[in-house]
């Protein structure tokens, strides 16, 4: 029988090496950058082209390499940063595989420009599959410059797998965001198809989470010094209103993902986050790099720490008694899932508030029995419900034909009714009317929208990256009769569709800015008007007199989607009167 195994050819093993390092664009950008950092750069230029997909450009004023070192910079485990075994647990550099300039030579068109301060000129050197093509002296000024062009020209079947460009893109503005966290003394110039996005001076960690993500009054720091471990950072306040968390976790300034890290740190809000908000973090772990294992994958995202345990634990305690002090929570509340508290909630005590009581509605006029019936919808919404068509129809023929509806408000999100006498409909008011607006703008949306007009235009002033991505998505809001006018990372608002109020639109940008249309989704204008909607409905815990209840309860039955949200939540509820009793009272 003939043997079956062989041994691969080089170019297959290239091949295969290459995938693991290089898997999109961003893989190259961090690769690059993580070399600049080793080679004590004080300055980074990035030019991207095409999301990456066509030119990644790092130019630096590092050290720069001799003429030998540029020539071996590109061949497999050829490295500046290890030497012995033992280099191997006390990892203090970006890279040291010496694997990630022959995986990007190997799957692109690579140059180098480079030169050290001990040789008069520099050297030019073009790279194809792993080959040099040229190489010629140059004139240049200490540092390197480093172009990788057409990434994965010669693997078609690897090509078609990258994502579109606005997910290209998002992935190396990722990658970018955890290098200019860790390494905030270097500036850094960031363009992409030849327009500045990026110029970034050195800044402390405050400042460099200021003027890319959050605002200064919404972070608090956390500082932890015990057993050698050094823990600092900032953290959000629970009421942030973030609905997409920016979560960058260091160990020793390199960007790790810990899932167990993750859940104690979210664990720790436990109870205090409201309406699916989330949390944001920064967090940075020094730690002595022996007690750290890098080698255990190829991009060195996941780490094995020696005291990941205490880590884990110190950081969650630590959080928990910053949240008590801030909040005055006490520290066993922050334990108890169910509770739920709202810090931006200026609704008065009373629960019960309308024009008409019937024996049912008055059994809840105890705080305590509210608060119960609030928590129970709480947990069903978090359940599989399923409605019966044939008994919602039946619902809206009733709200059509009856003349007066009697509505109850409850915790000042919810409205409850009596149907026949039997059953209660339990409605969430700020899900209805999301519905009921939903609805409007997608059916107005073709139509000539009419705007309210400003005297002057409202100025909203933008983060960086919001700034790109607002203006990505101009024509959409245009559509949707927003005029608006882009200048110097702000937002001139000259009209507004009439039926938003000019409070709520910091929070319209904020939603719209968080949702994935911006991240690449194909139905941009459904997304959109979705974010819109959300913004613009009545909020929970707004107190509703019964007329407006009535009317929020007629339109929102007369909508073409009753049972859910566009985004999948359920709205309302029907129950059995004796059941509810039962079950809450």
């Amino acid at each position: 029988m003939k043997d079956i195994i062989q041994f691969l050819p080089k170019k297959v093993i290239n091949q295969i090496a290459a995938g693991e390092v290089i898997q999109r664009p961003s893989s190259v950008l961090k690769e690059l950058l993580e070399n600049s950092i080793d080679a004590k750069s004080k300055s980074i230029d990035i030019f991207i082209r095409d999301s990456g997909k066509t030119l990644i450009q790092l130019i630096d004023n590092g050290e720069g390499m001799s003429y030998n070192d540029a020539r071996n910079s590109y061949q497999r485990y050829t490295t500046s940063k290890i030497r012995t075994n033992e280099d191997i647990f006390r990892i203090n550099t970006k890279g040291f595989r010496g694997e990630a300039l022959a995986s990007i030579a190997f799957v692109s068109q690579l140059e180098i420009q480079t030169k050290n301060k001990k040789n008069p000129i520099g050297i030019h050197i073009l790279v194809e599959e792993g080959k040099i093509k040229e190489q010629i002296p140059i004139n240049m000024l200490k540092g390197t410059r480093i172009s990788v062009k057409n990434i994965f020209y010669k693997f078609p079947a690897r090509r078609i797998f990258l994502k579109s460009s606005k997910i290209e893109f998002k992935h190396i503005i990722n990658e970018f965001y955890k290098i200019i966290l860790a390494h905030r003394d270097i500036v850094y110039r960031f363009y992409h198809n030849d327009k500045i996005i990026y110029f970034l001076k050195k800044a402390s960690l405050k400042e460099r989470i200021k003027e890319i993500f959050i605002k200064n009054k919404k972070l608090l720091p956390i500082l932890i010094k015990k057993n050698k471990i050094i823990i600092e950072g900032f953290i959000s306040k629970p009421n942030s209103s973030i609905k997409k968390g920016n979560h960058f976790l260091f160990v020793n300034q390199r960007c790790i993902n810990n899932i167990l890290l993750h859940k104690k740190i979210i664990h720790s809000y436990e109870g205090l986050l409201k309406n699916l908000k989330t949390v944001s973090y920064f967090i940075f772990i020094y730690i002595d790099p022996i007690l750290v294992n890098w080698n255990i994958h190829p991009t060195k995202t996941e780490v094995k720490l020696e005291e990941e345990n205490l880590i884990c634990n110190m950081i969650q305690q630590e959080i928990k008694n910053i949240l008590c002090c801030q909040y005055k929570v006490k520290k066993e509340e922050l334990n108890n899932s169910d509770l739920l508290l709202d810090f931006n909630s200026s609704k008065k005590e009373s629960l019960i508030f309308m024009n008409h009581y019937d024996s049912f509605f008055e059994e809840f006029s105890y705080k305590e029995k509210v608060t119960q019936l609030d928590n129970w919808f709480h947990q069903m919404k978090k359940s599989n419900y399923f409605i019966d068509v044939n008994l919602t129809k039946k619902l809206s023929n009733y709200i059509f034909h009856e003349k007066k509806i009697k509505t109850f408000q409850i915790n000042g999100k919810y409205i409850i009714f009596l149907w026949n006498n039997e059953n209660i409909i339990l409605v969430d008011q700020h899900r209805a009317h999301q519905n009921i607006l939903f609805e409007f703008f997608f059916k107005e949306r073709k139509k000539k929208l009419i705007s309210q007009k400003f005297l002057f235009p409202i100025e909203i002033k933008l983060l960086n990256n919001e700034f790109i991505s607002l203006k990505n998505i101009q024509y959409e809001l245009i559509e949707m009769g927003f005029h608006l006018y882009f200048w110097n990372q702000s937002v001139y608002l000259y009209s507004i569709p009439e039926n938003i109020h000019q409070n709520i639109l910091v929070e319209i940008f904020q939603n719209i800015l968080t949702y994935n249309f911006i991240n690449g989704a194909k139905n941009n204008k459904k997304i959109l008007i979705q974010s819109i909607s959300k913004s613009a409905a009545v909020k929970s815990g707004t107190e509703l007199h019964s007329n407006k209840m009535e009317c929020l309860i007629r339109d929102f039955f007369s909508c073409k989607n009753i049972n859910y949200t566009y985004s999948g939540d359920p709205i309302f509820f029907i129950f059995n009167k004796n059941f509810l009793k039962k079950t809450i009272l």
